[in-house]
């Protein structure tokens, strides 16, 4: 990692990552699966969105790295994403093991980061998203893995207000 602020966004993502799994650990299980209606995600899915999201954009992340310019990116209705929060897929997600698979996504966000030079940060690529064609590769570092984690921590949090 070559620069001051890439070490500040890691701090702020193993923050968040801190942050959810303090959440997880004083929440009682059967709590994290709870729907308020057919609309909203459990803390749950949100948790295993986050998990599935941050290793995808970590590895497009990687490759850009290695074929600068490539096309990346997804859509809302990607495969996996979807999978991730399908009630049937995170109905077998145990509280341990979600605590778990949040933990193992910082020494990946940590290695990824490692590789990121201040030149690669500014190139720019096409994206399947149109949203975000075009957008640096600072773009997917801060929005869409550390930005995407901090703002999922608060959805997690006013969810289990609610429940």
């Amino acid at each position: 990692m070559t620069t001051a602020v890439l070490n500040e966004k890691l701090e702020t993502f193993k923050k968040s990552i801190d942050d959810i799994v303090a959440v997880l650990n004083n929440t009682e299980e059967a709590a994290l699966y709870v729907k308020l209606s057919e609309t909203e995600w459990s803390a749950m899915q949100i948790v295993s969105h986050i998990i599935e999201a941050v290793e995808f954009w970590v590895a497009d992340l990687e490759a850009l790295l290695v074929v600068p310019g490539a096309k990346w990116g997804r859509n809302h209705e990607h495969v996996r994403r979807l999978a991730a929060v399908d009630e049937n897929v995170v109905s077998r997600i145990t509280q341990e093991d979600a605590i778990t698979a949040l933990q193992n996504l910082v020494p990946k966000v940590e290695a990824a980061l490692i590789k990121v030079t201040e030149e690669d940060l500014v190139k720019t690529a096409p994206s399947y998203n149109p949203n975000f064609d075009g957008k640096p590769l600072s773009f997917l570092v801060d929005h869409l893995i550390v930005k995407h984690v901090t703002g999922h921590y608060g959805q997690i949090v006013r969810h289990l207000e609610k429940v």
